[in-house]
């Protein structure tokens, strides 16, 4: 029982993850979802921040999330401008849902993609990382995102080193051989998480 930090690289399976955990029973947050929930939202205030520092992205009334990318990561200024105005929005909602999972029983994860390069494993109990063959993941971010190999590599290059993820992490799930071994390393995740 506890709360923790689930992390991976870019496209390494997050998501499925903890929707696998989701249905054994933990419950969960995810950062990007948040986030994108105030993407949605004219009167919150990254809507509107994003709307004044980043004009090109705002259309039709909604953050256009795949032009708001292609315009901040691969520009490290206009990144940092990005984070100003998201993480510490995040963090005050991700703190808040730590504090209150910490009063009640359970096995609570958040999804954290930076979890690690923001130092916020610190709040969690424990952390969780998804592990994926970048190759995989580069075909991922190529398919999904629609992005040239070397765009995809540079989204890539924006995580801290694996290497170093997995020294920190408490738990480690390894996506590389399809959903079936995949829902198997969940199983034997939450056998450990209890």
């Amino acid at each position: 029982m506890g709360v923790f930090g689930l992390t991976g690289n870019f496209a390494s399976g997050k998501t499925t993850v903890l929707q696998l955990l989701k249905n054994k029973g933990a419950n969960v947050f995810d950062c990007d979802d948040k986030i994108h929930g105030y993407y949605r939202d004219k009167n919150s205030s990254i809507y509107k921040k994003i709307a004044a520092a980043f004009p090109k992205a705002t259309k039709r009334g909604r953050i256009q999330r795949d032009i708001l990318g292609k315009e901040v990561f691969f520009n490290k200024s206009k990144l940092s401008v990005l984070e100003d105005i998201v993480h510490p929005v995040i963090k005050q909602d991700l703190l808040y849902w730590i504090d209150e999972a910490k009063k009640k029983e359970g096995i609570y994860v958040a999804e954290v993609p930076l979890l690690f390069e923001k130092k916020w494993d610190r709040y969690f109990d424990g952390a969780i990382l998804v592990l994926a063959p970048v190759a995989n993941a580069i075909k991922r971010i190529m398919k999904d995102h629609r992005l040239s190999k070397q765009e995809a590599l540079d989204r890539l290059a924006l995580y801290i080193p694996i290497i170093e993820k997995i020294e920190k992490a408490d738990f480690i799930i390894n996506n590389n051989l399809g959903i079936k071994e995949l829902k198997k390393e969940v199983n034997l995740l939450w056998k450990n998480l209890k």
